[in-house]
């Protein structure tokens, strides 16, 4: 059972940790065993106080009874103290444990994401894998670190408690055995409901990131056309659908605690009646005190057997929210290195698609025996229809997604025999959204070479005409600009990721639709930083305005997955083909024509 357990399985992360581990398990028994005994110490206390409470006592045996009263009861508390010291030790490193693990955890977790394939991403949505770093792990480590030590000391105190109370009276403690079964049934059975509800609350606490991800990446959107009503009304439905799970899962919660409630109140009574026989027939260990310390072993190992039973939902809350982890580590990236891959020493940045065929699924392919040749140094523009196969191609160059026949080449070489971070090191991208972070303007970037010095970004952001800009903002390159660059403007973001492109110093430059969210003002004012970074480079330009692609060496044209022609402008226009259809019918070109006079 617990190979099949993925909440056993988190038993890899605990490894590097074991001596707290080991520590925090026997401070725990210790505290379970002494928890118990100090139970137990009170049929000391009874025993000398319903003596001294007799009148068949005289005043000097009343006053022996009460000194063994307050020795037994310093005794009583002295157990009790110590109980509690190792308990509460426990219980910190516990804590410290469950939170140990939930860090290594969500490291790993990110990490792996991090090693995964853009095709997985394009499968799962960002709400949904925030949640199960943020959720799920929140889940595992509220069990295995808050609840650690009472899973530890529950089961134990409950077979101290247990055998004491057979020393007291055996026939006692086995008639109150007989609920045991009962008990164990049930909570067995609301346990397995909560895990299948745990299970699809975190689902739903995924589509309710999904949501509200969602409507933080596109709030300008949503001011602009007014949506604020109707995707509440979205969230809500969403938020509905967690609020319905959680109350299913804390019914059962509830419906556990009375279950057991009533059947140890059911155990209290027969003990009352059944024990009052016992103690007159002498069966008693200890006489009144040891019944009086029975029941109240009794109850104590009630106590714990309610807290097992809700211990056991909670695991079952934390197994669910395992399984879901799980699923993303035990996934393998699209991309795989080969063990032998390796590193070119003089990369010219010549490429080569070979009779590349591509598809995102098996439905249709996007590109269909795909043959290009871009000799080193050159800047070839590929246009076409929407939905032709210009990003994908932009896309297997850095080997984003694999081919499914033929091959991509950098200078002879199969990108799939390379190492992926040496591939990777070859390109400078700039994409039409520009992906910046929440950091200063300065580090975002020398994303593109982490152990840049200040004078290198300072020159990478003087050549893409970014350094004026970021000299008259308050902190200068120490500037703050927000969640995805929100306090620049679209031109300004574009110039830092073109200054980031540049800091790397890449052999081949791919620019994909990188003016196109720009108006006509401010993409003439990157232009000049565009044609910095593109010198001496090979370069394929994703692009719809013609100021854009008419200086490239060669446009290639293409449609369905194929190319269908290439050439210069003009040579194109005077081919009369596909090109020249989709200049005249302004449906490839987003400005205005005089760019081509």
């Amino acid at each position: 059972m617990a190979a099949k357990s993925a909440l056993w399985r988190l038993r890899e992360f605990a490894r590097p940790i074991r001596l707290a581990l080991a520590t925090a398990l026997a401070l725990s028994g210790l505290a379970a065993y002494l928890e118990i005994q100090a139970v137990w110490k009170t049929s000391g206390v009874f025993e000398p106080l319903f003596k001294s409470i007799s009148s068949a006592a005289t005043e000097a045996e009343k006053q022996t009874q009460l000194g063994e009263l307050h020795s037994a009861a310093v005794v009583l508390l002295l157990w009790i103290v110590s109980a509690a010291v190792c308990e509460a030790i426990a219980s910190y490193l516990g804590q410290w444990i469950g939170q140990k693990i939930l860090f290594d955890l969500r490291t790993r977790l990110f990490d792996k994401l991090q090693s995964l394939s853009l095709s997985y991403f394009d499968r799962h949505r960002a709400g949904d894998l925030i949640s199960r770093i943020n959720n799920d792990t929140a889940i595992i480590q509220t069990s295995v670190g808050e609840q650690l030590t009472r899973m530890v000391v529950a089961p134990l105190a409950t077979v101290f408690a247990v055998g004491r109370m057979f020393w007291t009276s055996w026939r006692l403690t086995i008639a109150i055995g007989l609920a045991i079964p009962i008990i164990a049934s049930m909570t067995l059975f609301i346990g397995r409901c909560m895990r299948r509800y745990s299970l699809r609350v975190q689902e739903k606490l995924g589509d309710l990131t999904s949501v509200t991800e969602e409507n933080l990446h596109a709030i300008r959107v949503v001011k602009v056309f007014g949506l604020e009503e109707q995707l509440s009304g979205r969230y809500a439905d969403e938020n509905q659908g967690v609020f319905r799970g959680q109350m299913k899962a804390a019914l059962l919660r509830a419906l556990t605690t009375p279950f057991v409630t009533i059947f140890i109140g059911l155990a209290l009574a027969f003990t009352l009646v059944f024990g009052g026989y016992e103690l007159a027939a002498g069966r008693v260990a200890n006489g009144a005190g040891g019944l009086m310390a029975f029941i109240l072993l009794m109850q104590a190992a009630g106590a714990q057997v309610n807290r097992i039973s809700r211990l056991h939902l909670s695991i079952q809350q934390a197994e669910a929210a395992a399984r879901r982890i799980y699923e993303i580590l035990a996934e393998m990236p699209d991309i795989a290195e080969p063990d032998d891959a390796i590193e070119l020493d003089d990369v010219r940045g010549d490429i080569t698609f070979d009779g590349v065929q591509f598809s995102y699924n098996a439905e249709r392919r996007v590109l269909e025996d795909f043959d290009l040749h871009i000799p080193t140094g050159q800047k070839v523009a590929i246009v076409g229809p929407s939905g032709a196969g210009k990003t994908t191609v932009a896309n297997l160059v850095p080997r984003l997604y694999d081919v499914d026949e033929g091959a991509v080449r950098i200078d002879g070489v199969d990108i799939r025999r390379l190492r992926n971070r040496f591939l990777k090191s070859l390109m400078g991208i700039v994409p039409q959204e520009t992906a910046l972070f929440s950091a200063t303007i300065g580090q975002n970037i020398a994303f593109g070479k982490p152990d840049a010095t200040a004078e290198e970004i300072v020159t990478a952001a003087k050549a893409a005409h970014a350094h004026e800009f970021i000299s008259a903002l308050p902190m200068g390159y120490d500037t703050e600009i927000g969640e995805r660059g929100v306090m620049l403007s679209g031109g300004q973001r574009q110039r830092v990721a073109i200054a980031r492109a540049l800091l790397r110093a890449p052999r081949i430059i791919i620019l994909d639709e990188a003016t196109s969210s720009l108006d006509s003002e401010t993409e003439a004012a990157i232009h000049s930083a565009l044609q910095t970074l593109l010198e001496d480079r090979t370069a394929i330009i994703i692009a719809h305005r013609l100021s854009t692609i008419i200086n490239a060496d060669r446009i290639v044209v293409v449609d369905k997955g194929r190319i269908v022609e290439q050439g210069t402008h003009q040579e194109l226009i005077a081919a009369n083909g596909l090109y020249r259809r989709l200049y005249e019918t302004k449906e490839l070109f987003e400005q205005d024509t005089n760019s081509a006079q």
